[in-house]
């Protein structure tokens, strides 16, 4: 009886095992419609250099780009994900595009600003009866849909997300790296408000490092944002291509793993640093990471 029951439990670790799937979803918007007030950016770059490496460390790997990636098409995307997600698995989320802080709403924020994501429909400007800013992603939003994915892959996956957008969250420097003073930012320090009087809150202090206690049934969590709430982030010059800070401090160390390693959150930031002097990227993660 012993000897079926141990053959019993090394199927099922078998099949557990042979079901736990590492996903991974980019967003990218390097061309955004004239009319929204945005200017273009190189997220296609990064597409380009982040893609091969997901795919090698045998990620399956959707992406959404430039017209497609609407915020309708963006929820859709992160629904589908949540839907096909197992227990156990090892999610990868990772946007190139514009941030912006806007106006709190249900004042939940003690600077009474969110931070959002822009997708291609989202524009710039608060313009009353035309564009009301529905079509930003707020970090509130974009957390309900992290949750639910920590739900679904619980304890024994890990989700792990990386956000290369001014407002999404001095450094030693590499001689390989130039830094560029007529580089792209990917945002805006204008606040999204239809309060023509709205007074930007002071200047925060750094906050590089948020660690956050593990939740019962969820996943590990892990976000790497390019650059803190108040900053831009500044899009950085490599071989004469530019790219997202963030986007190539991910590739470059990605692209040193031989198998996917979620402990790797310090040494992009390193990179990050080593990257630009102008912008100061910000973790947060659960204690059951390391």
């Amino acid at each position: 009886m012993k000897r079926y029951l141990l053959i019993i439990l090394s199927i099922f670790h078998a099949l557990f095992s042979y079901s736990q799937q590492n996903r991974a979803l980019i967003i990218a918007i390097s061309d955004y419609p004239q009319e929204s007030g945005w200017n273009d950016i190189h997220s296609d770059n990064d597409l380009n250099i982040l893609l091969p490496e997901f795919k090698r460390l045998n990620f399956e790997v959707n992406s959404l780009t430039n017209e497609q990636a609407t915020k309708q098409n963006i929820l859709k995307m992160l629904a589908r994900l949540i839907d096909k997600s197992n227990i156990g698995d090892n999610i990868c989320i990772h946007f190139s595009c514009h941030g912006q802080q806007m106006e709190d709403t249900d004042n939940d924020e003690s600077d009474r600003l969110d931070e959002a994501l822009i997708p291609y429909d989202a524009h710039l400007l608060y313009k009353k009866g035309i564009y009301e800013g529905i079509n930003h992603l707020r970090d509130d939003e974009l957390n309900l849909f992290l949750t639910s994915i920590r739900k679904k892959i619980g304890t024994t996956g890990y989700l792990f997300v990386t956000i290369d957008a001014c407002h999404s969250g001095t450094a030693s420097r590499d001689e390989e790296y130039v830094e560029d003073n007529d580089a792209p930012t990917r945002g805006t320090n204008a606040i999204f408000t239809s309060n023509p009087f709205f007074i930007t809150p002071e200047k925060k202090q750094v906050v590089k490092t948020i660690i956050h206690n593990k939740e019962i049934g969820q996943a590990p969590i892990c976000v790497i944002s390019a650059c803190q709430p108040y900053q831009r982030n500044f899009e950085t010059k490599v071989d004469n291509q530019y790219y997202g800070t963030l986007s190539y401090a991910l590739y470059k160390v990605l692209s040193k793993q031989s198998c996917w390693n979620v402990k790797c959150h310090r040494d992009i930031e390193k990179t990050v640093r080593q990257l630009s002097i102008k912008q100061i990227p910000m973790i947060e993660y659960t204690t059951n990471e390391e």
